[in-house]
C-alpha cells in the first residue's frame, strides 16, 4: 500500500516540475489533483527526464522514437493518458508536409528531405564540374515546357537529382509522381487480371503535373508493357503537355535500339516511344565518377 506521507511528498516534487505546473495552471487543478492521480504524474515525470537534453531523433531515448508522454483531461474531467509528437518530430512532419503531394513514389522517407538547394551548397557536388552543369539545367528546367532524360553510368546522382526536383514541385503543391520503372513493370506483372490496380496507377502516371520515369531501360519489358503501357502513357502525357523527366542508364540512341530488340526488331514501335520521350524531354548526360 502507498504510504499517503510519501505521496503528498511526492506531489510537492512533482508540482515544481514546469511542464505540470503548466498543466495544473491551465486546467485550474489544485494540487491535491496530483495526490488522486500521483501514478501517472510520476510516470509523466519520468519520462520527461528521458527528454531531458536530447539532441534530436537519432538520440531519442523514448520507447516509440518522436513520441512523448502527455497527460490531459478528458470531456469528464478525468485524467487522460496519450503520446504526442515531440518538438523534433513536429518538425519532421512539417519537412515531410510535401509528402502528400505524391501520387506514385518509389521513394523512402529520407529521399523526401533532399532539397535542391541542398545539393547546390554540397561541396562534394559543386566540386563536379559535370553535376553541377546538371544541376543548373534541372534548375532551368521548372521554366521549360519539356523535362530533362538524365542518363549516364550507375552512381553519378541521377535519381538524387530528380528526386530534389520532385520535392521542390511538391512543396509548390504539385502533384508529383517518383516512379522506378522496373518496379512499375514488375507490379503490373504481378497484379495482371486485376485491371483496377493497372487502371489506379496509370491513371496517377497519366495525370500528375510532374513524373519522373527513374531507371528507364532497366525494366523487364515486353512487346505488351512497351505498347499497351508505356506507349500510351507517355502519348497523353505528350499530347496534355505534362512535364515529364526521366533517368536512364542507357543513351537515347542505346534505349531505341533495346526497345526494338524487346519488340521483335520492331523499329517502329520502338520509334513511337523514343518519339514521345524526345518531345518530353531533353536528352543531358551526367558523366563523372560515382557518388556512392
Amino acid at each position: 500500500m502507498v504510504n499517503k506521507d510519501q505521496i503528498s511528498q511526492d506531489a510537492q516534487k512533482l508540482c515544481k516540475i514546469p511542464q505540470i505546473q503548466k498543466f495544473l495552471q491551465m486546467h485550474h487543478l489544485q494540487a491535491t489533483f496530483l495526490d488522486e492521480n500521483i501514478i501517472e504524474f510520476i510516470t509523466w515525470a519520468e519520462e520527461l527526464k528521458k527528454c531531458q537534453g536530447c539532441k534530436g531523433l537519432a538520440f531519442c531515448r523514448q520507447r516509440i522514437t518522436g513520441s512523448v508522454y502527455h497527460l490531459g483531461i478528458d470531456d469528464a474531467g478525468y485524467i487522460e493518458e496519450r503520446y504526442i509528437p515531440c518538438a523534433y518530430e513536429k518538425e519532421k512532419e512539417q519537412r515531410l508536409e510535401h509528402r502528400k503531394n505524391y501520387r506514385i513514389s518509389d521513394m523512402n522517407e529520407a529521399d523526401y528531405l533532399i532539397d535542391l538547394q541542398d545539393c547546390v551548397a554540397d561541396k562534394t557536388i559543386s566540386s563536379k564540374k559535370e553535376y553541377m552543369e546538371a544541376l543548373r539545367l534541372v534548375l532551368a528546367s521548372e521554366n521549360c515546357q519539356h523535362g530533362l532524360y538524365l542518363y549516364g553510368q550507375p552512381g553519378v546522382g541521377k535519381s538524387f537529382l530528380l528526386k530534389a526536383l520532385c520535392n521542390h514541385y511538391a512543396k509548390k503543391g504539385l502533384r508529383v509522381s517518383f516512379v522506378k520503372v522496373p518496379n512499375w513493370m514488375q507490379t503490373l506483372k504481378e497484379s495482371f487480371g486485376d485491371d483496377q490496380v493497372r487502371r489506379e496507377i496509370n491513371r496517377s502516371l497519366r495525370n500528375s503535373d510532374v513524373v519522373v520515369f527513374d531507371d528507364i531501360g532497366s525494366e523487364a519489358a515486353s512487346a505488351w508493357t512497351l505498347n499497351e503501357i508505356l506507349f500510351p502513357i507517355l502519348d497523353y502525357r505528350m499530347e496534355q503537355k505534362k512535364k515529364t523527366y526521366f533517368t536512364s542508364n542507357y543513351s537515347p540512341k542505346e534505349l531505341a535500339h533495346k526497345y526494338a530488340l524487346i519488340d521483335k526488331g520492331d523499329q517502329v514501335g520502338a520509334d513511337r516511344i523514343m518519339d514521345r520521350v524526345y518531345s518530353l524531354s531533353q536528352a543531358v548526360l551526367l558523366s563523372g565518377s560515382s557518388l556512392r
